[in-house]
């Protein structure tokens, strides 16, 4: 029996936006409610710098790695299984996807995180990996052929400013690079390459497939590569067992709520706008992050950081201003798994 196109179709094919759109009578709603959406989890990830430096007082960092992806994918797991329908069918070119996405979002994203910012001060660290915006745009017009406004490139660039307000004054220091560091920064700058990648292919599986297999099937695949580190690293199941409450806290919030929280509405923001328009809010995370750490571990802030954070949503408004991409309906599981549900009628809208 022969398989209808939308089974059909190759991993590297991008459909267009105009699948499935949502009504325009509930769109200003949806657009809204998504923008609210991804502010908040630009607080999630910032909260988790704060988590993390917790964990990291008990832990060596590639622990934290495990915690973070496997413990993610165990209750990832345990979403799919309350969803009623935790495996959906995929066609072999989205599974393909899905692997690809998986490697580079959480593998190779985590690793270079983790080894980069053992290499730089934080200051500097933050400024590199939140400068992932400008790679999403760039990506996204290659891949996809994202039209790239002049207003889009203001926008973007003027969120930049802001970021480097943050990062250079927010906390009094500096962000420079020494001629010591420059190891640490190639190995960094791999993270914002691999989230851009990893927002730009996720886009057109959206159109196919629910945002919670989508961010479920990935975080799996990608924590995979960190199983076998109890096995290769002594001692890492007794410094995990022997956490304290405020270190399992952490934990719980590393995982459950900084990520999978986190990456699901990281999801459906895409779905309702253009990979470059969702990028942008990464500005805010190190505004957040400053914040959390002065309201939770003491440290110093400036004026400044309001000065940043005021120019990052300045930037952030007008990338999101003007002509806007149709909203993605959201696909339940069923719908996925039907050859005449919504992910045929994208294939077929994307055509």
């Amino acid at each position: 029996m022969a398989y209808p196109p939308c089974f059909t179709r190759p991993w590297y094919s991008f459909p267009t936006e105009a699948s499935l759109a949502i009504p325009p009578s509930s769109a200003t709603r949806t657009r809204l409610v998504t923008h609210g959406s991804l502010l908040l989890t630009a607080m999630l990830w910032g909260g988790n710098f704060a988590a993390i430096k917790w964990l990291l007082e008990d832990l060596e960092p590639l622990d934290v790695v495990f915690v973070r992806t496997v413990g993610a994918a165990f209750f990832f797991g345990l979403v799919l299984l309350l969803s009623g329908r935790p495996v959906i069918p995929l066609q072999r070119g989205d599974a393909a996807r899905l692997v690809l996405i998986g490697i580079i979002g959480v593998t190779v994203l985590n690793l270079a995180v983790i080894f980069g910012q053992n290499l730089l001060p934080a200051a500097l660290s933050s400024l590199i990996v939140t400068s992932n915006p400008v790679h999403t745009a760039v990506i996204s017009r290659v891949l996809t052929g994202e039209p790239l406004t002049r207003r889009k490139v203001t926008g973007i660039a003027l969120a930049f400013v802001g970021l480097a307000v943050v990062v250079l004054y927010g906390t009094g220091g500096e962000a420079r690079v020494g001629t010591g560091q420059i190891k640490g920064v190639l190995i960094l700058a791999v993270a914002p390459f691999s989230w851009a990648l990893y927002t730009v292919l996720s886009k057109p599986v959206l159109a196919r497939y629910p945002s919670v297999h989508i961010a479920a099937y990935t975080t799996i695949v990608g924590s995979l590569a960190f199983l076998p580190l109890p096995l290769l690293r002594g001692g890492m199941i007794e410094r995990i067992g022997g956490l304290s409450l405020r270190g399992w806290g952490a934990a719980l919030f590393v995982t459950l709520i900084s990520f999978v929280a986190a990456y699901i509405l990281w999801y459906r923001g895409l779905r309702v706008l253009a990979p470059s328009q969702a990028a942008v809010y990464i500005y805010f995370v190190p505004v957040f992050g400053l914040l959390a750490a002065w309201l939770l571990l003491g440290e110093t802030i400036t004026p400044y950081l309001l000065l940043g954070g005021a120019t990052i949503l300045a930037g952030v408004i007008l990338t999101n201003s003007g002509q806007q991409p149709a909203p993605i309906a959201e696909i339940g599981p069923e719908a996925a798994r039907t050859p005449t549900g919504p992910g045929r009628l994208a294939e077929e809208a994307g055509k």
